[in-house]
């Protein structure tokens, strides 16, 4: 049987999706032209609130709150896939459903600091 915290997606084990996702994260505020971290970061309430007012045509306002919700879920639910009276362990599964979130919010920021740099020339 394998353990949770080893299942895999397209080969690859969950635990080093979630750290290559923020490194491809990281990768990308570098590339030249593109918005940094700290302006994406400071874009992402801006996009939560365009996307709400449906201004934003690059995220729909279903898969935001979808996302978020599961997101939450997972965070407050009492089933984990590795539990949380464990210490330090139970809370890595936690953090990485977190850090997945945010890595998105902040990516899809950047692309949301383009779109909005373009309605503003």
């Amino acid at each position: 049987m394998r353990k949770s915290q080893d299942i895999k997606v397209g080969g690859v084990p969950d635990r080093l999706r979630t750290g290559r996702s923020a490194w491809g994260l990281y990768r990308e505020t570098r590339r030249p032209g593109a918005p940094g971290l700290l302006r994406r970061l400071l874009a992402a309430p801006r996009l939560v609130g365009s996307v709400l007012r449906r201004d934003y045509p690059g995220l729909s306002r279903g898969k935001l709150l979808g996302f978020a919700a599961l997101a939450l879920i997972y965070l407050v639910s009492p089933v984990d896939a590795i539990p949380d009276f464990i210490p330090v362990l139970g809370w890595t599964d936690d953090g990485a459903v977190a850090l997945w979130f945010v890595s998105g919010v902040v990516r899809e920021s950047g692309r949301y600091v383009e779109w909005e740099s373009g309605l503003r020339r």
